[in-house]
């Protein structure tokens, strides 16, 4: 933590309400309860005692002596938490937690040591190593450890956000162009498979007249009713279509591919340089993963670096052995999954 002086250190005794939800401090906050949910705080520190249903923003690092859940949190320094639940943290220094990681996001471009910690069923991305006690996951939610690469920034969530957004809408237009077309056909079909069946109606209904049969011509009557509701909706419905192609063919064409083009290129060339950097950054340090007692069927551990480094003393567990080189994808990266667990 950053050194403050007095008057730049803002001490709550209690809780941080919630009634205010917004609050914004320029030195060091040192909470002795917890910040309650719906609360979002910002400040160069904070020392607090627990974190519930909290957006947080720290520029120098925070501590939190207790659990953090349902929270985002953003450090552009290091964080150092006891449990984390249900959460995300992303941190541009390490990240410490000393009991749990439980069904949570963790990136940072350092490296998240959990040396007394279980990480379950959550998703951590170091950029330097992932040093914890126990890994665990599920077949529903499994475990994913992502090392060797420098974490996505704001600019990088900001670039795919805007590049899938637009995505959707030409995918929602697509969508709705496929639907109208598809419910013109139907209505057509419908129409052809009437026009087919009225000559032999028609027939029917003339004998039954001929031989004064009634009763069987009230009996046709509901069936002459449905027969006329489904004509009428599937006029109606056929009308809509051709409104709803017309429609859609406008707003493709109007669409701003060249904009969704150059959205896409951007969020790429971002994502390739990220890659690029990682690779520098590894003829400097070497990513690793120590595990030191147990991880489970399910885990993936995957990254950049050519050499995984697992602690050779790890109980119940056997790796899969693969060669890592030839599984390597289109960005350099290679998984490793984890695929006995010995009893």
């Amino acid at each position: 933590m950053t050194a403050m002086n007095k008057k730049q250190i803002h001490h709550i005794k209690g809780n941080l309400s919630s009634r205010k939800k917004q609050y914004n401090y320029p030195g060091q906050l040192v909470i002795d309860g917890d910040i309650e949910p719906g609360c979002q705080v910002s400040a160069e520190t904070i020392d607090v005692q627990n974190v519930f249903q909290a957006d947080v923003r720290v520029r120098s690092g925070i501590r939190v002596h207790g659990h953090i859940e349902d929270t985002d949190i953003f450090s552009s320094q290091g964080a150092e938490v006891k449990s984390v639940i249900n959460s995300s943290i992303r941190a541009g220094d390490t990240i410490r937690v000393h009991e749990k990681i439980f069904q949570s996001d963790i990136f940072t471009n350092a490296a998240c040591l959990a040396l007394d910690a279980v990480i379950e069923s959550s998703n951590i991305m170091a950029c330097q190593c992932i040093d914890a006690h126990t890994i665990i996951s599920s077949e529903q939610i499994p475990c994913t450890l992502t090392f060797g690469l420098i974490c996505p920034d704001d600019q990088d969530h900001k670039l795919r956000t805007d590049y899938l957004k637009m995505e959707a809408q030409k995918k929602q237009l697509q969508d709705k162009l496929a639907n109208a077309e598809q419910t013109i056909k139907d209505t057509l079909q419908l129409k052809n498979k009437i026009r087919s069946i009225k000559p032999s109606i028609k027939e029917k209904i003339i004998n039954l007249k001929k031989n004064k049969d009634y009763q069987a011509l009230r009996e046709l009557a509901p069936f002459f009713k449905q027969l006329n509701e489904r004509v009428e909706t599937a006029f109606h419905n056929y009308q809509a279509a051709i409104a709803d192609k017309d429609e859609a063919i406008n707003q493709i064409e109007s669409f701003d591919q060249e904009q969704l083009d150059i959205t896409k290129k951007n969020y790429l060339l971002r994502k390739k340089d990220r890659v690029d950097r990682s690779e520098q950054l590894q003829t400097t340090m070497t990513p690793y993963i120590q595990v030191k007692s147990l991880i489970t069927q399910y885990t993936r551990i995957q990254g950049l670096h050519s050499f995984k480094r697992l602690l050779e003393d790890m109980k119940n567990v056997r790796i899969e052995e693969v060669n890592i080189e030839g599984l390597a994808d289109a960005m350099g990266r290679y998984e490793i999954q984890v695929r006995l667990l010995l009893k």
